[in-house]
């Protein structure tokens, strides 16, 4: 780190002999500036950057101590050093309101000024770490407080906590982030969005980066959404998709602009440069939560990497809390319309067309009990239809995937697997990453580490026995796996809250 200084003197013998004579870089500083009096020191300081403040005290129209009192109240984090002559000892000490870092006597020697300007490059280093540290803690809780807002209603005890963030909702749109393929890791995304967005504030949603937009001009949000896909694909090697609500203009509307973003997502395959705007035609008269559009957003992911199974478990979930719940019937035909137009989506892009019955059936439907049986029906003709359009590489990967399923607790290997099919590891692997989009060995660590989140939400069971159940027989190459796909430790996604 190299600190900038200001050398303020009305006599340019000691001005110059400071600036410029005197090796600053051995201790990592460098003269941003000088200033022959008080005036010409404020005047720089209000339009340049500068870290310690050199001045002497005795100066005409404004002295060291104007200099010290300009800083004290308009820059505190600054630091001020302040030279002076025997006689102005006393005076200059009433620069200690000011909390000036040091005082020199003149003549000033070197090895003097160095070790002052050492002692403040100290104190400015322990007031950044502080500052930086308190600035994590608020950016932490500020993204607490809006999944909060995200997930809950708007309540009016969330009026203080928007004040205390400096978030003004009077006027918004919110963005949605997801990269391309899938993926749980994010905090790549995450860090170029924070280094991009403007007037933004942003925090992750499940596998989504949530961006809020603080004002009315879709252009510029649409521009900034464009330089963070752009930098994405630079950077990361990998594109991003972006869906973006409506404009809003109060805070109660937050939980609607976040479901709008997310489900604009949906209508990515039909949009250019991978974003898309909320339409009220996908609104269909439902008060969807962002957990439900978040739910549908991945159900479809899920299909599109061929994990039927995780897909058909969130299904199930889906269900359990409807019934839980008890959900409004209108609102429960609704999403489970929006399922028949997902698997829609997939089936005309990868094999042909869903029977419009399941709709009829999904529509007429008089209880809930039919409503499941019609939608898992539905992700069955699904799953069998991909699977026949996929042809002999489907068959064989399906083979694969339920290989390693019933055996998952094993020391699974290509060679193993391939020998239980019957076929060449060479063929199993080419056969399988054609077929299924993802490498054999991608797909086991990610099919075992979807099996230990499970264990690890659901279960009490010890990490170290849910790593032998998934097939990680090394609890620390364990942890190592799941926090290189996940983004945290098993202990973190477990409890979450610490």
């Amino acid at each position: 780190m190299t600190f900038k200084l200001l050398i303020v003197d009305d006599e340019s013998t000691m001005r110059k002999g400071i600036a410029e004579f005197m090796n600053w870089n051995t201790i990592d500083c460098e003269v941003a500036g000088t200033a022959s009096d008080g005036l010409e020191a404020i005047a720089f300081l209000k339009k340049h950057e500068a870290d310690i403040i050199i001045t002497d005290i005795r100066m005409p129209e404004a002295d060291g101590l104007e200099v010290a009192k300009y800083v004290f109240e308009n820059c505190p984090e600054k630091k001020v050093i302040l030279l002076t002559g025997y006689a102005d000892f006393e005076y200059a000490k009433t620069a200690i309101r000011y909390n000036v870092s040091a005082f020199i006597l003149k003549p000033t020697n070197k090895k003097e000024l160095f070790e002052a300007v050492q002692a403040a490059q100290s104190q400015l280093a322990t007031s950044r770490h502080t500052n930086n540290i308190a600035r994590e803690e608020t950016a932490f809780l500020k993204e607490q407080f809006l999944l909060e807002m995200t997930d809950h209603p708007y309540q009016p005890q969330f009026a203080e906590k928007l004040h205390k963030y400096g978030l003004s909702l009077t006027g918004y749109y919110v963005a949605a982030f997801r990269l391309i393929p899938y993926h749980e890791d994010i905090r790549s995304l995450k860090k170029i969005i924070m280094d991009e967005k403007k007037e933004a504030c942003c925090y992750r949603y499940n596998n989504l980066i949530i961006v809020v937009y603080l004002y009315n001009d879709l252009e510029s949000v649409l521009q900034n959404c464009c330089e963070i896909e752009a930098i994405t694909r630079m950077l990361d090697s990998r594109e991003i998709s972006v869906g973006i609500s409506r404009f809003h203009d109060t805070p109660a509307c937050f939980q609607q602009a976040v479901t709008e973003a997310i489900r604009a997502l949906t209508l990515n395959f039909y949009a250019e440069n991978n974003v898309s705007f909320f339409s009220e035609e996908l609104n269909e008269d439902c008060d969807l939560t962002a957990e439900n559009s978040l739910d549908l957003f991945q159900f479809e992911n899920l299909l599109l990497d061929w994990q039927f199974r995780d897909a058909e478990t969130l299904l199930m979930n889906l269900f359990a809390k409807f019934k839980q719940n008890f959900v409004n019937a209108q609102d429960v035909k609704t999403i489970c319309a929006q399922i028949y137009y997902i698997c829609s989506r997939i089936t005309i892009k990868k094999s042909g067309s869903l029977d419009a019955e399941y709709l009829n059936t999904i529509r007429l439907a008089n209880d809930i009990f039919t409503l499941e049986q019609a939608v898992t029906e539905m992700f069955h003709t699904l799953k069998l239809s991909l699977q026949d359009a996929a042809g002999i590489q489907g068959q064989l990967a399906e083979k694969a995937m339920k290989y390693i399923e019933e055996n998952i607790a094993t020391d699974l290997s290509l060679e193993q697997i391939a020998d239980a099919l019957h076929i060449s590891a060479s063929h199993l692997s080419r056969t399988f990453k054609k077929a299924a989009g993802i490498s054999l060995t991608d797909y086991i660590n990610q099919f075992r580490i979807n099996r230990a989140k499970e264990l690890l939400r659901s279960t009490d069971i010890y990490i170290y026995a849910v790593s032998e159940m998934v097939g990680y027989h090394d609890a620390t190459y364990f942890s190592s796996m799941f926090k290189k796909l996940v983004g945290v430790s098993p202990s973190e996604y477990r409890n979450p809250e610490g």
